[in-house]
């Protein structure tokens, strides 16, 4: 195919430019936003798709940090089988809220990649 640069097996349209493609890392650490954010039931195609944090998202920090990181980890290991989480914890960003911070192994190349996700 003539005008193709990269591995074009892998990739979406970036959720923050439409008009631009996401790839390799930054394609996994779209696909790790689309299912931490997504409600289980709300993908009519797919209807367990998706992380249970959202039943977390106003619980205090002290009570909920264990459930929202095996929530990520397990949603992550189920639907994102391109990496290995190595750690996920919870970061409070001050006014801004909190997110969680997700670091993972990409299982093709063994590059280490951080992840931060906002809920």
């Amino acid at each position: 195919m003539t005008g193709t640069t990269g591995d074009t097996r892998n990739w979406q349209v970036s959720i923050s430019n439409p008009t631009a493609r996401v790839e390799g890392a930054e394609d996994i650490a779209q696909c790790i936003y689309i299912i931490l954010n997504t409600i289980p039931g709300s993908d009519p195609l797919r209807p367990a798709f998706g992380s249970g944090i959202y039943r977390y998202i106003d619980t205090p920090t002290n009570k909920v940090e264990p459930r929202l990181v095996y929530e990520a980890i397990t949603a992550i290991e189920r639907w994102e089988p391109r990496v290995t989480v190595t750690r996920c914890r919870l970061v409070e960003n001050g006014p801004a809220g909190r997110s969680l911070q997700i670091e993972a192994t990409a299982i093709a190349s063994a590059a280490q990649m951080t992840i931060s996700v906002k809920i």
